[in-house]
C-alpha cells in the first residue's frame, strides 16, 4: 500500500507502522516484542483488514457496500453482506440503548426498513442515508484486536488519529499507555491525560477547522460548541459509539446513558478558556 510505512527498532524489539490515510484519517501501530519477521506478518495482516473495511463502511467510496445501499435502498430492498447485516443490527442495538442520540442516518432511524427474511434493507424516506462514522473506527478496532491477540500480542498500542485509542498491556517502561489529550484551539496544549491498560479510548469534539458535522438526531441541531469529550472503556465500540452520543446529549441525557454502559471513566473538556 503506497501510504503505508514501518520501522523496527532491533535494541527494543518495537515496531512502529504508520498508514497516512485510511478510514479517513490516519492509522498508528506500536506493537512490542514480537520480533521483525512476525511484526511485519501482522502489520500486513492488519493492512488488508482496515483495507478491507474501508471498502465496507466507507460512504465516500462510490463502490463501497455502504455506498451501494445510499444509492439503491430509495428505490427498493437492497440485499447485504452477512457482515453488514450484523454491523446494522447492531447499530440499532446502540440507537435504543442511548435512547436515539447514536443514529447511523443522523435524522430518523424509524425510516430504515430492515428485512431479516430477506437479510435486506430500504429506506422510507427518500432522503435517507447511512453514515458509520461513529461507528467504524470502534469496529474496526475490535477487528484488529482479534489479529494482534490471534498472534500472541501482549503488548500494543493503536492509534486512529488520536481519535480512536487502545492500549493493550502497556509500554516497554510503565505499567500503562499514557495518552495526552490536546486542546485543538490552544495549538494542542494539554487539557488532560489518560492512563491505558487493555482499554479503549475515544474523544469526540469540534476543532478550529471541523466544526458542526456532530448533529443531534433527535432535534436535527448541529452541535458547535468549542469542547470535547474522552470516554475510557474496555469496549472500543461502546467508547466509539459513546463520544458521538454524548456530544449530541443534554446533561440529564448523559447521565441516563452512562447507566446503560459499563464505563471506566469519561470526562468533558471545555476548550474556550
Amino acid at each position: 500500500m503506497s501510504n503505508s510505512s514501518f520501522t523496527y527498532y532491533e535494541a527494543s524489539s518495537m515496531f512502529h507502522g504508520s498508514l497516512t490515510h485510511i478510514m479517513g484519517t490516519r492509522f498508528d501501530l506500536v506493537l512490542i516484542g514480537k520480533g521483525r519477521e512476525l511484526s511485519v506478518s501482522v502489520w500486513d495482516r492488519i493492512i488488508r483488514e482496515l483495507e478491507r473495511l474501508g471498502n465496507m463502511l466507507n460512504r465516500f467510496d462510490p463502490a463501497s457496500e455502504v455506498s451501494r445501499i445510499n444509492q439503491k435502498a430509495c428505490s427498493g430492498a437492497v440485499r447485504v453482506s452477512d457482515e453488514m447485516w450484523k454491523i446494522l443490527l447492531d447499530c440499532r442495538r446502540y440507537h435504543d440503548r442511548t435512547a436515539g442520540l447514536f443514529d447511523i442516518t443522523l435524522r430518523d432511524f424509524s425510516a430504515l426498513d430492515l428485512q431479516p427474511e430477506r437479510q435486506a434493507i430500504s429506506f422510507l424516506h427518500p432522503e435517507l442515508s447511512l453514515d458509520l462514522g461513529g461507528y467504524a473506527k470502534g469496529y474496526a478496532m475490535k477487528r484488529l484486536l482479534e489479529i494482534l491477540k490471534t498472534c500472541g500480542a501482549e503488548h500494543a498500542f493503536i492509534d486512529f488519529g488520536n481519535s480512536a485509542i487502545y492500549g493493550l498491556g502497556h509500554h516497554p517502561y510503565g505499567n500503562s499507555w499514557s495518552v495526552s489529550i490536546g486542546n485543538p484551539y490552544r495549538h494542542g496544549e494539554p487539557v488532560g491525560e489518560f492512563a491505558l491498560m487493555n482499554t479503549a479510548l475515544s474523544t469526540s469534539g469540534n476543532t478550529p477547522d471541523y466544526t458542526g458535522h456532530i448533529v443531534n438526531p433527535l432535534n436535527g441541531e448541529k452541535n458547535t460548541d468549542q469542547k470535547m469529550i474522552c470516554v475510557e472503556c474496555d469496549d472500543p465500540l461502546d467508547a466509539e459509539v459513546l463520544t458521538t452520543a454524548m456530544m449530541a446529549a443534554g446533561s440529564g441525557q448523559k447521565e441516563k446513558m452512562m447507566k446503560r454502559f459499563q464505563v471506566i471513566q469519561w470526562k468533558e473538556f471545555d476548550l474556550q478558556h
